[in-house]
């Protein structure tokens, strides 16, 4: 059985703040998540604030800022947020509708399968928290489990990342469901209405997702079902084309009219599991079956930082590495650097890299492995961070003052012969771009109730496992590439 830890894959950190609108708290409560792949300043989305409705909801789907974060957004009786405008337009018509927040973000978290097919699908894992209007927080563990029967000795590094051996039991839908079925106000048909509609009359391609699939053309192409669900004539979607999903809009109607469970304990579960088994996987009907009865609410892992109170999901997740950073990062007055210049970026950077480390070294399935999280948030290692940070800064600049004039001279010779040849050629240098290997989502929700729930939801890599179950649209995760073969090891 694989001790999952979920793999942070950006250094960006966000937080979403539950503010006046429904009620300051004293210190403040903010959840705090991780977002592996904003998508700030995507090709197709608004450059500025826009009402909704009348003007009683205010959205922003804008562009990136000079530092590539987005300006405040504002809202008077509700907020959604995700890195799609169309996925985050899915939930505002929740709310226009008369749904709370868990009917908007549900909403989003489905309609963000469709036009983020990279980053989330029906086959995927996540985690949420989510906030009452009496203030209490609560998390919610869907990252899915090993099937009942994997060992490692069954895994190579390939089969564990790619293939029908990689997925775990898939979670997304678990998750919806718990969290619909406590706390939505509206029926399941109309919260999948939106998502069913971008699949049914297809999302816009745009540069981004074009980059995304280019990238995982090799992972796509070896599986037929993946390969015919996203991409023409074995060539990535141009952008400016249309991606329609009609499998998957025909999975997400049946869901919608036989609810959530008939994707662990139904038709939709039974073709997953003889499609797995008949191409070498290992999800059985039973780890279907048996998976939405793991779910439990577990109170949120707390610290603080400043004046505000942090509140996160503990593990499996690895969330406490964003606590340990903040607190690290606490002792330092970053006001008195320039933001982003080489002394800010070094130090966030540091404290970052150390918390990672931390949290590789000691963070796994608490079913499994004893988490020392008291020990990770304590006063006495985080002074042990502290200190290494600034040993580590200090060495840095002595090494740099050392360097920069011999590199400045190397870099100013460089520099020249590449003009020149780019004269030579009769045009401007040249640069490879690369998009960023992102993997991961995040969506937010808020109401005037004071209800606040956000969702990070993943496939772990781009695309997940490469595996479309069938004709369904049903893309796997590959979960098992977090583990490792490693005998013996944490995350064995």
């Amino acid at each position: 059985m694989c001790q999952f830890s979920q793999k942070i894959s950006s250094t960006l950190l966000r937080t979403t703040a539950e503010e006046s609108t429904w009620g300051r708290r004293t210190p403040r409560s903010v959840n705090v998540r991780h977002l592996g792949g904003s998508g700030v300043g995507r090709e197709g989305s608004g450059s500025a604030l826009r009402p909704f409705m009348g003007g009683w909801v205010v959205a922003y789907a804008g562009g990136a800022s000079e530092f590539g974060v987005r300006p405040a957004a504002l809202g008077r009786r509700g907020m959604v947020a995700s890195a799609n405008p169309l996925a985050t337009q899915a939930g505002l018509r929740m709310l226009a509708a008369g749904g709370n927040a868990v009917d908007a973000v549900v909403a989003t978290a489905a309609a963000v399968t469709v036009v983020e097919p990279y980053f989330s699908g029906l086959g995927g894992i996540g985690i949420a928290v989510i906030t009452l209007p009496g203030g209490e927080t609560r998390t919610l563990n869907f990252m899915g489990r090993s099937p009942d029967h994997a060992r490692a000795e069954m895994f190579t590094e390939e089969t564990q990342d790619i293939g029908p051996m990689a997925p775990m039991v898939p979670g997304i839908v678990a998750g919806w469901a718990r969290l619909h079925g406590e706390f939505g106000r509206l029926p399941i048909a109309q919260v999948l209405e939106p998502a069913i509609e971008l699949a049914d009359g297809g999302a816009p391609v745009t540069r981004f997702d074009f980059e995304r699939s280019a990238q995982a053309v090799d992972r796509l192409r070896p599986h037929p079902d993946a390969a015919r669900t996203y991409l023409n004539d074995g060539r990535p979607y141009e952008a400016g084309q249309t991606l329609r999903q009609p499998g998957l809009a025909a999975t997400l109607r049946t869901l919608a009219g036989d609810g959530w469970m008939a994707f662990y304990d139904g038709a939709l579960g039974r073709t997953i599991a003889t499609y797995l088994s008949e191409h070498g996987g290992l999800i059985t009907d039973d780890d279907l079956r048996r998976y939405p009865e793991t779910l439990k609410w577990e109170p949120p892992l707390r610290a603080m930082y400043r004046d505000y109170e942090l509140r996160t999901t503990p593990p499996p997740s690895s969330a406490v590495q964003i606590l340990q950073t903040l607190r690290i990062l606490e002792a330092f007055d970053l006001d008195d650097l320039e933001h982003l210049g080489p002394d800010y970026v070094a130090l966030v950077a540091e404290a970052i890299r150390l918390a990672r480390m931390d949290a590789a070294a000691h963070v796994a399935d608490p079913l499994f492995v004893e988490v020392p999280l008291v020990w990770m948030l304590s006063d006495e290692r985080i002074h042990e961070l502290r200190a290494e940070v600034t040993r580590r800064l200090e060495g840095v600049r002595g090494r740099s003052r050392h360097a920069r004039s011999a590199r400045s001279d190397r870099a100013d010779r460089t520099g020249a012969r590449r003009r020149i040849a780019a004269r030579r050629r009769g045009g401007r240098i040249r640069r490879a771009r690369k998009a960023p290997e992102r993997s991961t989502t995040h969506l937010a929700a808020a109401d005037e109730s004071g209800l606040a729930v956000n969702i990070t939801q993943t496939l772990g890599s781009s695309y997940g496992s490469g595996v479309v179950i069938g004709r369904t649209g049903i893309a796997m995760n590959n979960g098992h590439h977090w583990c490792t073969l490693i005998p013996g090891d944490l995350k064995e």
